[in-house]
């Protein structure tokens, strides 16, 4: 299994999350350099469906483990980018977590008794019990970079900045040496050397090879693999994914595995046979009227909110994307607008 080299490892900063998170309406940008490094990401919520879903559900096993049956399992504490490694991580060496009373250990916590990611980043995490904690769990683990128990509480089903090691093995299993499409039209790049954070244009139906498979760092976003993409020019990036709903706030699972918000898995131009002035509008991350509502979302993705009104006699549908908002007439767009 194929691994980026450790040093040349770095997340987006926070200016370049929120660029992410802008989603599929933030415009690709160029300007990457084929002999530097890569990163990115961005997840959305709808109703609507598209593009034929892998046979897995969010129930089966590979793609969600509950807290309660955490037990055994080993996790990863990712990596921080440099901006956030003085906050540490939400993990303590007691079960009364920051309240705790016992004299602050300056060489593992900092002074909110978070563990500090000098010490505790990158190492393993295995899961020694569970117990309730009113509608959350506490968690116990062994650290074994530091041999020490350690605590974490979720919030809403999920600790912050951990990962299970086998999405890693599932991941390599799954894609390493096989082809992708980004449902994004764009590659992420870093530039270890300068700092400098950009993107590699792609159409949505370019074939690109992965290369490898690592996790990626924390915090935001979200999704904790990178896979190592090579696009038909040979510019090198990655794209961000999940490979289960395991560790996954709990308003965020969807019955769909995560990563079909993020990649097709097949020639996207082979599952639909649209015409070319489509494909063109969709790469262009443009709506047109009378697009379809799959068409939309290959295009912009998912939509944030969706409203239904049965007495309107034309916009019976409104997809809200931030200040923009699509009127549909059943199952095609009448009307692009801005609010």
């Amino acid at each position: 299994m194929k691994r980026f080299p450790r040093s040349r490892l770095i997340l987006l900063t926070a200016s370049a999350a929120v660029f992410v998170c802008a989603g599929f309406l933030a415009p690709a940008k160029t300007g990457a350099r084929p002999d530097r490094d890569t990163a990115a990401s961005q997840k959305a919520t709808s109703a609507a469906t598209v593009a034929p879903a892998p046979a897995l559900h969010a129930t089966d096993s590979t793609l969600f483990v509950p807290v309660p049956r955490w037990v055994n399992r080993k996790f990863t504490v990712l990596r921080k980018q440099k901006l956030f490694r003085q906050f540490g991580y939400e993990l303590y060496l007691s079960k009364d977590l920051a309240g705790s009373k016992t004299p602050l250990d300056t060489s593992f916590e900092t002074p909110k008794r978070h563990l500090r990611s000098d010490k505790v980043a990158g190492t393993t995490l295995v899961a020694t019990a569970v117990e309730p904690a009113g509608d959350e769990f506490l968690v116990s683990f062994h650290a074994a970079g530091i041999g020490r128990t350690v605590f974490g509480k979720t919030h809403k089903g999920a600790i912050e900045g951990i990962a299970s090691i086998a999405d890693l093995d599932s991941a390599a299993r799954r894609w390493d040496g096989a082809f992708v499409y980004s449902r994004r039209r764009f590659i992420n790049t870093y530039d270890s050397i300068t700092g400098n954070y950009g993107t590699v244009k792609v159409r949505v139906q370019d074939k690109l090879r992965v290369t490898g498979v690592s996790w990626g760092l924390t915090p935001l976003p979200t999704n904790p693999l990178w896979l190592a993409v090579e696009a038909p020019t040979k510019e090198k990036g990655f794209i961000p994914i999940a490979m289960s709903w395991t560790n996954t706030m709990a308003d965020k699972i969807r019955q769909e595995p995560p990563w079909t918000e993020d990649l097709f898995e097949a020639n996207p131009m082979d599952i639909y046979k649209w015409d070319s002035l489509t494909w063109n509008a969709i790469n262009n991350h443009t709506i047109v009227s009378g697009m379809t509502k799959d068409q939309v979302i290959v295009s912009w993705g998912r939509p944030h909110t969706v409203s239904t009104d049965s007495s309107r006699h034309t916009c019976t549908e409104q997809w809200l994307y931030g200040s923009q908002y699509l009127c549909f007439a059943h199952d095609t767009v009448i009307s692009v607008g801005a609010r």
